[in-house]
């Protein structure tokens, strides 16, 4: 199979609403703070996707579809077996010193995410057993699988390409080194990243700001105060605040985006307890989601009680479950009596301290499963420290968190299910086989969703999770900030990718 694609970048054109203006700097708020900018060992690299996208290229991009296109790879071919895929990379590439991007630098960094003792994006790159230079210019990547996803996963920053000079260096998190449109001028982990433009970037359309500064400003109050008072341009606004954020009137717009990823809570099927499928369906059919929805989250995630939201429709979403859990008390203490505990558990539940929504969904949810006489303990910890405590052989009952959603419905369910770092418990027999399947390049459309839809089926069933809703990416912005309505990752992830986005002159 062969990929050729225009290697013209994603969102070209002026923006709608006016000519962009080449000085502004855009001033965006963002829900977590930066805790480092190696691309290849932050806790959660999701969280900090918004950081390193104006920073580093990669060999592929996501644009607004979402669409898999080109960066710095401007064709990809796949071998007949699927299990190789060649790139041939741009020319006019250069890293911020000027050295030009070539085939050596793509190996490095990939040799790097993979072999760093504390890389956190390996098991992202799994399915890469090698990376061979063929040429300056050409790069082969073989894969110990077919690798379908391998340019949706080098999309991602774990693709990030770093310049060879800075590859050992340790003060790689505060002082990056890559070949994106923006360069970083200073960096307060904590607090937030300031950009300059790159000069002579090779995709001018990505690069329509003079400046960009990324604060992260977890209070959803202080966010959309700094927004109100023109203390920042646009912000990512949580579900919770959708009434607020949605109606600031004239000068500010609102853009809601498919709900693709989901709020759950992620159970550690390997504890005592929780090691009883009877018991995860009692937890599933203990919450009110309706109700959990009116009360904190503006009426703007709606109830899902499976894995994949309605997003993927034909990639594994499936139209009628086998088991539907509606808010029934009666039946989930049934459920638990038959699990040999009739009487209840104790439960403790980690939760992100000042994140919201999810810290006030934690005492309804609480105040839910107490109905059942399951008594939930609110593990309260820093976002960052939280995410890094959910692992095999955590203390953790529990992680009340978002389950980000991938382009494919594969990778959604591969990523949230299958990582140690996701879900450190076993999966129901059968799950991780029918969600592998579905990566074998030679299966059609049909096919996939065939055995996604069997993965689907015994996550329902054998529920790894409490699902609770379908969320969207939401972003509030003045009215002269352009491209927020466009960003890819922002299509079935809750981050944005502010190349392409800019200001109109004012």
């Amino acid at each position: 199979m062969t990929v050729l694609l225009c290697a013209c970048g994603g969102n070209g054109g002026s923006p709608a609403g006016g000519a962009a203006d080449p000085n502004a700097t855009l001033r965006f708020g963002y829900t977590v703070t930066p805790t480092g900018l190696d691309p290849h060992v932050a806790p959660s690299v999701i969280a900090q996707t918004p950081y390193l996208f104006p920073l580093y290229d990669r060999l592929t991009q996501i644009t607004a579809g979402p669409k898999l296109e080109p960066m710095v790879a401007k064709a990809w071919t796949f071998a007949p077996d699927g299990r190789s895929v060649t790139f041939a990379l741009r020319d006019d590439v250069s890293f911020h010193d000027g050295t030009p991007l070539r085939a050596d630098a793509v190996k490095a960094s990939l040799d790097r995410a993979l072999t760093l003792p504390a890389s956190t994006v390996k098991s992202q790159l799994s399915m890469i057993s090698a990376v061979t230079v063929v040429d300056p210019l050409t790069v082969r990547i073989d894969t110990n699988r077919s690798a379908p996803d391998l340019p949706y996963a080098l999309s991602a920053t774990a693709g990030s390409i770093i310049n060879p000079k800075s590859i050992g260096r340790p003060d790689l998190d505060r002082v990056p080194d890559g070949s994106g449109p923006y360069v970083a001028e200073s960096v307060r982990l904590g607090d937030g990243v300031t950009y300059k433009r790159a000069p002579s970037y090779w995709d001018p359309r990505a690069i329509k700001l003079a400046g960009l500064e990324i604060r992260g400003i977890t209070n959803d109050n202080a966010r959309l105060s700094a927004l109100r008072s023109g203390e920042i341009d646009a912000m990512l606004s949580k579900v919770g605040q959708y009434d607020k954020a949605s109606s600031l009137g004239p000068g500010f717009a609102f853009h809601s985006y498919p709900a693709a990823a989901t709020y759950a809570i992620f159970l550690n099927t390997a504890h005592p307890v929780l090691d009883r499928v009877k018991v995860r369906q009692a937890l599933n059919y203990a919450i009110d989601r309706d109700a959990l929805n009116r009360a904190v989250l503006a009426g703007q995630c709606p109830p899902n009680g499976q894995p994949l939201t309605q997003v993927y429709q034909g990639a594994g979403y499936l139209p009628s479950p086998p088991v539907t859990y509606t808010h029934d008390v009666a039946k989930a203490k049934q459920l638990l009596a038959e699990a040999g505990v009739p009487d209840g558990f104790e439960m403790k539940m980690l939760v992100a301290a000042g994140l919201s929504p999810q810290d006030r969904m934690a005492p309804v949810v609480q105040a839910q499963l107490a109905e059942i006489g399951v008594k939930v303990t609110i593990d309260s910890q820093d976002a960052v420290q939280a995410f890094a405590m959910w692992k095999p052989g955590t203390t953790a009952d529990a992680y009340l968190q978002t389950r980000t959603a991938g382009p494919t419905g594969a990778m959604t369910l591969r990523d949230s299910y299958l990582l140690p770092g996701r879900s450190p418990g076993p999966m129901p027999g059968g799950f991780a086989d029918a969600v592998t399947a579905a990566f074998d390049a030679g299966l059609s459309a049909d096919q996939v969703d065939h055995t996604l839809q069997t993965a689907s089926t015994l996550a329902v069933e054998q529920p790894p999770d409490v699902f609770l809703c379908a969320l969207p990416t939401q972003v509030a912005y003045r009215s002269g900030v352009v491209g927020m309505d466009s960003m890819g990752q922002s299509d079935f992830q809750g981050v944005v990718d502010l190349r392409y986005v800019g200001m109109t002159k004012r």
